[in-house]
């Protein structure tokens, strides 16, 4: 497609072209400026080992022997299972629900930190919501619900809180940040339908044109087969010579021009050459 010919065709459609241009740059104004944004705080937590008493420990204190040890997780070939568990359980929608029945936001994610291409102990929340203070007590929210999920997958055996993993805030969501993706995404949707409004409206007006100027055209090409048929009317109703009227016959014979038959005066003058040339010819009574 040839740039340059697709700027002439709009030039030439601009009182169609230049409409839709202006209410799109309307519209992509408006999104920019008062389009619903998106705020993003984060918050970072990070899983604590529990201090298992030592046998030394046990002798010292003969108390801890009676402690319940029984947590599955410590026992798990895998140290980062109870991660992988609590991630799973904050993604599930019926936190999102709690979320909203709270009046917070369900947009979140909760990830896990990946440290020399291991995953760590590290656990970050993000809240994502259309003000900054939302977005921060989302955040907070999912903070506290990591909390009792973590206390509430371990006690499952009914473990003591030593042999329990705890948690520790690394980073808090003290300030929201504002996503221009968000924004940006949505300029980038009314500045793709603009555009194909806009040609699909110049489409439609060319279309338009063709058609009228095609019916224009056969019109015309009618209108010109209809003056040019022979004439045969007599002489008191169009009011012409009287061998327009007796040559008639005659006219008929002569051949047409291009397709169309000559006009009665051209037709009359040709026939009389032919009838004074016969006359001439002939021999005298």
């Amino acid at each position: 497609m040839d740039p340059l010919a697709v700027l002439k065709t709009l030039w030439h459609y601009k009182s169609v072209a230049l409409p839709v241009l202006f209410i799109t740059l309307i519209a992509s104004i408006y999104v920019f400026q008062f389009a619903p944004r998106s705020y993003e705080s984060t918050m970072t937590y990070a899983l604590i080992n529990p201090s298992i008493p030592t046998e030394a420990d046990k002798i010292k204190n003969p108390a801890l022997k009676d402690l319940n040890s029984s947590n599955p997780y410590l026992r798990s070939s895998d140290p980062t299972l109870v991660v992988q568990v609590l991630i799973t359980r904050l993604k599930d929608s019926s936190t999102a629900d709690e979320l909203t029945a709270e009046g917070l936001s369900k947009q979140y994610d909760v990830t896990r930190d990946a440290v020399g291409g291991q995953y760590s102990f590290l656990v970050d929340i993000t809240g994502v919501s259309s003000t900054p203070d939302r977005s921060i007590a989302t955040t907070r929210r999912l903070g506290e619900l990591l909390k009792e999920n973590l206390r509430t997958i371990q006690k499952i055996d009914g473990a003591d809180d030593t042999y329990l993993f705890s948690s520790l805030v690394v980073a808090s969501p003290d300030k929201a940040t504002e996503q221009f993706s968000s924004r940006l995404r949505s300029l980038i949707a009314v500045l793709v339908g603009g555009a194909v409004l806009m040609f699909g409206a110049v489409s439609t007006a060319r279309g338009v044109g063709l058609a009228r100027r095609r019916k224009a055209a056969l019109h015309a090409a009618a209108a010109s087969d209809a003056g040019g048929r022979p004439e045969r009317d007599s002489l008191s109703s169009d009011g012409g010579s009287t061998a327009d009227g007796w040559l008639s016959p005659e006219l008929a014979a002569f051949p047409t021009v291009r397709g169309r038959r000559r006009d009665s005066g051209a037709r009359s003058r040709e026939a009389r050459e032919v009838l004074e040339a016969e006359s001439v010819g002939e021999p005298s009574r």
